[in-house]
């Protein structure tokens, strides 16, 4: 059996990311397997999901997959590289042989050309940055050096985040499968071609019109937000004063360092120290250089204690949710690394496992503080939480 990987976040899951997984099977062939691996209740541009991963998951299966599993959380709170790093390695662990991925181009070969030419300036040593350049943008400037149409790829954020899976694929026998997105581009800010970005999605639900997302996303899917919607599960908003009481905390506790050498420490903590709530410390700490996604990731890895040097390769596979054909996936999936479908066995698993296990539960006891429902909130949901059979 063929063994597609597929790599996303789901925050929601709409008829573009349902197009993928078809696209996918098309072009792989009806039998094949295909599993995601997923961010969990926090995302990669520093932020926290709409909804709980477990939803989320579900939403994906009932829209084409067969398996998800939670990244990491420090992959999922990580640079482009370190996010496409994280996810690769855990296909790699379950037995993948293709990524697929959708991105502003389809040319796979092309893709592969700028990863090969990334390699090679990230090779180089770093240089100074010009004043207001952020590192990406510095990078697509030593690529445009090279070869302008492999760094014309960098301007469009899937392509980004493709060139980097390309990148990581480059140690594991898995090949890598582009497929052109369709309608709205990403971050986009109305529909188009029938499709709406995740993001348009969740200024819809984030401002009440949950009804308005309904057109723009599988039946399925939509009837799981709005349920989670009713039962105060759903949407999610950051809980901005306990956010800056931990930010506080780890300031004065010499622990808001993310070990950058470029003066984005320093500005993280004066920004903390000075701000009134925590969107304002977002706000006085980001600049051209330093662009709000790498502040506000920053600062969840500091507000979660994850270390600058956590490791983004899986220590453990944590199952969300899968159908039938993903539960045979997971009888035969090599066993390099223990698998989670019960959180409350995780206090069986090896010490050395321990503090990510429990890194795991405190980010999932945060996120239930950002539901509407009071209720929700009380500690413990790591524990409580269930993978999502669907037949």
């Amino acid at each position: 059996m063929r063994i597609c990987g597929v790599i996303a976040e789901y925050n929601p899951f709409h008829l573009g990311h349902a197009h993928h997984l078809a696209e996918t099977r098309r072009i792989c062939g009806a039998e094949t397997a295909i599993i995601a691996v997923m961010s969990g209740n926090f995302v990669q541009r520093g932020s926290f999901a709409l909804l709980d991963k477990y939803t989320r998951a579900e939403m994906a299966v009932r829209g084409g997959a067969d398996l998800v599993v939670e990244l990491p959380l420090a992959a999922a709170l990580c640079s482009a590289e370190g996010f496409a790093r994280g996810a690769v390695a855990t296909l790699a662990a379950l037995g993948c042989d293709t990524l697929s991925f959708g991105s502003e181009t389809a040319d796979t070969d092309l893709l592969c050309h700028a990863a090969r030419l990334l390699d090679t300036v990230d090779a180089q040593p770093a240089p100074t940055l010009p004043r207001g350049l952020s590192y990406a943008a510095a990078r697509q400037k030593a690529l445009e050096r090279i070869d302008p149409a492999a760094a014309v790829l960098l301007s469009a954020p899937n392509n980004t985040l493709a060139v980097e899976y390309c990148r990581a694929l480059a140690d594991t026998p898995m090949r890598p499968l582009a497929i052109a997105r369709r309608g709205a581009g990403h971050g986009a800010a109305a529909p188009a071609e029938g499709f709406a970005s995740a993001s348009y999605l969740r200024g819809l639900a984030y401002a009440g019109k949950l009804a308005a997302c309904a057109p723009y996303m599988p039946l399925d899917a939509y009837r799981l937000l709005a349920d989670s919607a009713a039962r105060g599960l759903a949407p999610a908003a950051a809980p901005k004063g306990a956010l800056l009481a931990l930010l506080r905390d780890r300031l004065y506790h010499g622990l808001l360092l993310t070990g950058s050498a470029d003066g984005f420490d320093q500005r993280l903590q004066k920004a903390v120290y000075r701000a009134r709530d925590y969107e304002e410390a977002v706000a006085l700490a980001q600049t051209r250089r330093f662009p709000a996604a790498r502040v506000r990731r920053a600062y969840l890895r500091a507000a979660l204690s994850i270390p600058a040097n956590a490791p983004v390769a899986p220590a453990y596979l944590r199952v969300l949710a899968l159908g039938p054909r993903g539960r045979a996936l997971l009888r035969r999936a090599p066993k390099a690394l223990p698998v989670i479908v019960k959180p409350v066995s995780e206090k069986r698993l090896p010490e050395a496992l321990q503090p990510a296990l429990r890194r795991d539960a405190f980010a999932d006891d945060l996120f239930a503080l950002t539901l509407p429902d009071p209720a929700a909130r009380a500690g413990g949901s790591h524990f409580r939480g269930t993978l999502r059979y669907v037949p």
